[in-house]
């Protein structure tokens, strides 16, 4: 029982020492993009005339960073300590030492950077820096896998009662609403009536919930574009959302028109439209193609050629290779069709630049590795109902230990890209504290679903991913636009 005991009190040592570790590499690259150590150029002092300098949102974060390492040093110290009086797996152990080892290079590496060092010394301080959490995840997971903290209810699909209230989160990949909407399927009396049902379902075909996160995207890599010194019109922008909720709602049209059979057997799905024919399927596919070419016109006339080029291949990244080939026939449809999530970022800068651009790519990058962390949280606590729907999700196939790993797995790579996204694209303060917070819940709450694995807690994860993503691309703009202008 003490064993048992000690182990627990490792996984909790070690949980916090991944989470003040991914604090430390936020705040590291958030110092050198804002370039707050320029008056901080000892180790214990900042400017000429004050200890602590002018307090700016830059010292502050300078200050914080020490703090962060000093903090993780400890840490990292009571875990290799912890280590070696605890029994835990060799290749946890062999891990933590790793990271033993590597803490001290980082303190060196960071104490010659303040003192003037080669640029290729801040390079190897970031990637070690990420080394380090990147070892301490692999060792937390698998701690967390050898000695979970509770067992999941029997028989029990909380996410499936949950379901019930309608309550209807949204996401970049456009498949993962639990809360869809329903239709009903008898016949409303007066013809106001009908046109209300009739208007509805249409509505519901362009999945419009899911529309505000992926028109978030594309205004942040419109922010982005203007770091360059590009100039956002308000035509531009306004004509790229609308051009971006059109090509939304046909690939969301296409989606009800491929999945209407499988939608029958689904209870999350079996209330749409076409389930219930209140839109036939040929007056649809007729929707979908109006609002293709709509989408097309609206860019191309009022934005550029590249722009309406990128948002027609996520159109049919989405409905053809993603809804039609990936998704009924492998279990990685998640990780292969997160290009279409992403796209939307890349689209926003092309809106501006009229072309493609590193800061584009990254942010691209951060959604493209967010939508496995983000949604195979959601197909845990729905994988009886994806059973049923004959999809071979990840949790279906693979099993929920599995899919579990790779959420935490590509929530750190997420949380690692959008790291790397600020020191590329230059972002300030507000970016660093705003990924650092959401970061670290949303790092939190992935962690729960090791303590308490149960399918209403990946659910709750898979809402805090939703938070996460747009309180980053809220800062982004924020920065960009507000703040910049």
């Amino acid at each position: 029982m003490r064993a048992v005991t000690n182990r627990r009190r490792f996984a909790d040592l070690l949980a916090t020492t991944t989470v003040a570790a991914y604090v430390l590499v936020a705040l590291g690259t958030a110092v050198s993009t804002t370039d707050s150590a320029a008056n901080c150029s000892t180790l214990l002092t900042c400017s000429s005339d004050s200890g602590l300098g002018s307090l700016t949102g830059e010292v502050l974060l300078f200050w914080g960073h020490r703090v962060a390492a000093l903090v993780t040093g400890a840490l990292v110290a009571a875990s290799g300590l912890a280590v070696r009086r605890t029994a835990v797996d060799r290749r946890v152990a062999r891990l933590v030492g790793c990271v033993v080892v590597l803490f001290p290079v980082q303190i060196v590496i960071g104490a010659a950077i303040l003192v003037g060092s080669p640029a290729i010394a801040s390079t190897v301080h970031l990637a070690l820096a990420m080394l380090i959490f990147a070892c301490l995840l692999v060792a937390l997971v698998r701690t967390l896998e050898d000695h979970p903290r509770e067992e999941a209810a029997p028989g029990g699909n909380a996410a499936l009662s949950i379901a019930g209230d309608r309550s209807e989160p949204v996401s970049a990949t456009g498949d993962d609403d639990p809360g869809e909407t329903t239709i009903s399927s008898e016949r409303p009396n007066g013809s106001f009536a009908r046109l209300r049902r009739t208007a509805g379902a249409y509505l519901t075909l362009t999945k419009p919930r899911l529309m505000w996160l992926l028109c978030l995207v594309a205004l942040a890599g419109m922010g982005l574009a203007t770091l360059t010194g590009a100039s956002l019109e308000p035509t531009t922008a306004i004509a790229t959302l609308a051009g971006g909720v059109l090509a939304i709602g046909a690939s969301g049209t296409f989606n009800h028109v491929h999945e209407r059979d499988r939608d029958r057997r689904m209870n999350r799905t079996n209330g749409r439209p076409l389930v219930h024919d209140i839109v036939p399927a040929r007056n649809a596919i007729v929707f979908g193609v109006a609002l293709v070419a709509t989408s097309m016109l609206v860019l191309v006339t009022w934005v550029n050629a590249l722009a309406a080029a990128l948002t027609f291949a996520a159109i049919v990244y989405y409905a053809v290779l993603y809804t039609v080939l990936l998704k009924p026939n492998t279990a990685w449809n998640t990780v292969l069709g997160g290009g279409a999530g992403a796209l939307p970022a890349v689209i926003g800068w092309a809106a501006v630049t009229g072309t493609v651009g590193a800061p584009g790519l990254a942010l691209a990058a951060v959604i493209f590795l967010w939508t496995p962390a983000h949604f195979y949280s959601l197909a845990i606590a729905f994988r009886d109902d994806y059973a049923r729907g004959g999809f071979p999700m990840y949790p279906v196939v693979e099993g929920v230990p599995a899919a579990r790993r790779h959420v935490a797995f590509y929530l750190g790579a997420t949380l690692l890209a959008a790291s790397v996204l600020g020191w590329v694209a230059g972002l300030g303060w507000v970016y660093a504290v705003t990924s650092i917070a959401l970061g670290s819940v949303f790092l939190r709450s992935v962690i729960s679903q090791y303590r308490t694995p149960t399918d209403e807690v990946a659910l709750r994860s898979f809402y805090v991913s939703n938070y996460y993503l747009g309180a980053i691309l809220l800062a982004i703009v924020l920065e960009t636009l507000v703040v910049a202008a």
